[in-house]
């Protein structure tokens, strides 16, 4: 899910920059250079700095080798956040062996070859780029539009820095987005 967050920390200035008469332009700069794509334990995965003030003066932190002022600063970030067990859209970006990665917007999920059908069998079709149900005959491609259930949310690393998504398309109402209209509500 998509979220706006605000955030107030002192935010570091190289000297040159700071003499700017619009530093609110500058700071927000820099924090686009710093997150944007960033993945973030607490936020999630940062899409995009919206905007950014300067709410205060700005001071010299005695940090060797920092030449830096830092000024304490507002700002808001759109930010993905993937929850657990939610329904996600995404478009098939690439298919192997193993399964289907999804995008989801700002990152991948990916949804492994037994988890793409409710079927017993499924076949990989390389030369498709995608896989078929050996008892439907339904193709999952790249470029398709399908819908998946997050089931899986991990950390690649300590630092957080990846984020990995599994997902699943077997449960009702999820996949290819043609084939719901001919799911039947269950009575």
């Amino acid at each position: 899910m998509y979220v706006v967050y605000e955030v107030e920390e002192w935010i570091g200035i190289n000297p040159a920059d700071a003499e700017s008469e619009d530093l609110d332009a500058v700071v927000l700069r820099v924090l686009r250079e710093q997150l944007e794509g960033q993945v973030d334990s607490e936020l999630g995965v940062i899409v995009s700095v919206i905007d950014a003030s300067v709410i205060g003066d700005g001071m010299i932190v005695p940090l060797p080798g920092d030449p830096n002022i830092y000024f304490p600063v507002r700002y808001r970030i759109l930010s993905f956040e993937p929850v657990l067990l939610e329904v996600v859209r995404g478009i098939v970006r690439e298919a192997r062996d193993q399964g289907i990665f999804v995008g989801l917007g700002p990152i991948d999920g990916f949804v492994f070859r037994t988890q793409i059908l409710d079927e017993r069998s499924i076949e990989y079709l390389p030369d498709r780029r995608g896989f078929r149900g050996a008892e439907t005959g339904r193709i999952v491609a790249v470029g398709d539009m399908v819908r998946a259930r997050i089931t899986q949310i991990s950390r690649a690393s300590k630092r957080g820095r990846m984020l990995r998504i599994g997902m699943t398309m077997r449960q009702p109402y999820l996949g290819k987005e043609e084939w719901l209209e001919t799911v039947k509500p269950q009575a």
